[in-house]
C-alpha cells in the first residue's frame, strides 16, 4: 500500500461507489465549498493502482508558515479495517508535516462500541472495535475522552440508527408501542409532506431556531445553518409537515356520518329481534368512535377559529449518501402535536430512504447521556420509540506536531 496526492476527479470517483460510514464533511459537495474557503489537500491510500480510501484534508494558516488540519471525519477506507487505518494515518502524518502542520484534528467516522436502545453496550457485537482509541494514542495522538455532552465544536459520539432494507411492516413492528400508534394516526390524517425551496430556508430556519430555544438547545448560528442547506442542497430534502383543517373536517364529517350509519343499522335490526350477537357488541365500539369523531370536529373548530384553516406543523432537514439517510434538523409548533407532525414527516422519510436504495436511517447525534436528566432526553426518547441500535464514536483526537510553536500561537490568541 502507498499514500498519494490525488486529483478531485479521484476523490469524487472513489466516492460514487463508496459504501462505509460517511459523515457529509467528507461528501464531495462538502469539498465543493470547503475548497474555496480553505486550503485543501487530497489523499488516496493505494492497493497497487486501486484507490482504496481517501482522506480530505483542510488546512488554515498560523504564523504564515504552519497549518491547523482537520481531517473532517476522515479517512474513509474501503472494506475498513484497523491495519489500513494505521498506515493511512501514519502517511497522512507524514504528509502534514511536510506541509508545516502545527497540530492535527481526527473526528473519525467510525464505530467504537454499539448499544442497544436503551444505551447498554452490546459486548459482543462484532462492530465493536475498542482498539481505534490506542491506534491513534499509540500515534501520538490525544484523545478528547467518552464525552457525554454537547461540545460544540466537536461531533457528537452517539448516533441512533435504524435498518430500513427490510419491509415497512417489520420496521412498524419493531418501533415501540407508542411510537407506532403515533405513526399509525398520522395516516388517518391529511397531512402533506411539502418540499421547501432555497427562497424558504428562512421559513425552515426561523422554526427550527424557535424549537432550538425552547428545548434549550446550544444555539447553532442561522448563517451556519443557512450555509449548510446551500452546500447539501442536491443530497438533501428540506421538508414541512402541513395540514388543511377545512379537509380534516370534511374527512372527519364523513366518518362521523359512517358511524351513525352503523348505529342506527344495528338498533333497527335490534328492534325487529335480527341483530346478531356481535353486531350487539359492536354497537358500543360504534358509539365510541362517535364520541371520538365528535371530540376531534370540536378539536379542529377550535384549530380553525384560532389558527386559521392551513397549519404549518413541523419542519424536517434530511441529508442522504449512498449508505444512509441522515435526519440533521427538525422543528415543530408544540401548540399543534396533536396531529403528531414530526411522527408523520419521519415515516414518510424512512419511505423515501427505502425508495432509493438506503440501508440506514440516521437520526443521528445523541449526547450519550441516556437518563431524564439529561438536556437532550426528549430527543433521545423520541428516537429511541424507533428502537435504534446506537452507534458510539470513538471521539475526537488531536497532535501537536510543534509544542513550542503550538503555545506561542495560543498565547498570541491565533489558535
Amino acid at each position: 500500500m502507498e499514500v498519494k496526492p490525488i486529483s478531485e476527479q479521484e476523490f469524487k470517483t472513489f466516492l460514487e461507489d463508496y459504501d462505509g460510514h460517511m459523515h457529509y464533511f467528507h461528501d464531495e459537495m462538502f469539498y465543493d465549498y470547503i475548497s474555496k474557503v480553505n486550503e485543501t489537500h487530497l489523499l488516496g491510500l493505494f492497493d497497487n493502482e486501486t484507490v482504496i480510501g481517501v482522506s480530505m484534508l483542510s488546512a488554515t494558516s498560523v504564523l504564515k508558515k504552519f497549518r491547523l488540519f482537520t481531517s473532517h471525519t476522515g479517512p474513509l477506507l474501503q472494506d475498513f479495517s484497523n491495519d489500513k487505518l494505521e498506515f493511512f494515518l501514519k502517511e497522512i502524518d507524514q504528509y502534514a508535516k511536510k506541509n508545516g502542520a502545527l497540530q492535527m484534528i481526527h473526528s473519525p467516522y467510525a464505530v467504537y462500541q454499539m448499544r442497544d436502545h436503551d444505551g447498554n453496550i452490546i459486548e459482543d457485537d462484532s462492530r465493536n472495535n475498542h482498539d481505534i482509541i490506542k491506534i491513534y494514542e499509540d500515534l501520538g495522538y490525544n484523545h478528547h475522552g467518552f464525552t457525554t455532552e454537547l461540545i460544540t465544536e466537536e461531533l457528537l459520539r452517539y448516533q441512533a440508527v435504524i435498518d430500513v432494507d427490510k419491509p415497512l411492516d417489520d420496521i412498524l413492528k419493531q418501533m415501540d408501542t407508542t411510537t407506532r400508534y403515533n405513526t399509525r394516526q398520522t395516516e388517518l390524517m391529511p397531512l402533506e409532506l411539502r418540499l421547501l425551496e432555497e427562497d424558504q430556508y428562512d421559513k425552515f430556519i426561523d422554526i427550527y431556531k424557535e424549537t432550538e430555544e425552547r428545548i434549550g438547545f446550544d444555539p447553532v448560528p442561522r448563517e451556519k445553518v443557512k450555509n449548510l442547506l446551500n452546500t447539501l442542497k442536491d443530497r438533501m430534502f428540506l421538508v414541512l409537515t402541513h395540514v388543511n383543517v377545512d379537509k380534516y373536517l370534511t374527512q372527519l364529517e364523513a366518518e362521523r356520518q359512517e358511524e351513525l350509519k352503523n348505529i342506527a343499522e344495528i338498533e333497527e335490526k335490534t328492534a325487529n329481534g335480527t341483530a346478531t350477537k356481535r353486531e350487539k357488541k359492536r354497537i358500543n365500539e360504534h358509539k365510541e368512535q362517535l364520541a371520538s369523531k365528535d371530540k376531534r370536529i370540536e378539536k379542529m373548530e377550535s384549530f380553525k377559529a384560532e389558527c386559521g384553516i392551513e397549519l404549518d406543523l413541523s419542519v424536517g432537514m434530511y441529508y442522504y449518501n449512498n449508505q444512509e439517510m441522515v435526519y440533521l434538523f427538525s422543528g415543530s409548533y408544540p401548540e399543534f402535536s396533536f396531529f403528531k407532525g414530526t411522527n408523520f414527516a419521519t415515516w414518510e422519510m424512512i419511505k423515501k430512504a427505502k425508495d432509493l436504495g438506503l440501508k440506514r436511517f440516521n437520526f443521528f447525534g445523541l449526547t450519550g447521556d441516556f437518563t431524564e436528566d439529561s438536556k437532550d432526553y426528549g430527543v433521545y426518547r423520541f428516537k429511541r420509540g424507533y428502537t435504534p441500535y446506537i452507534e458510539e464514536l470513538p471521539g475526537t483526537f488531536d497532535k501537536v506536531f510543534n509544542k513550542p510553536v503550538y503555545l506561542l500561537a495560543k498565547k498570541l490568541g491565533k489558535i
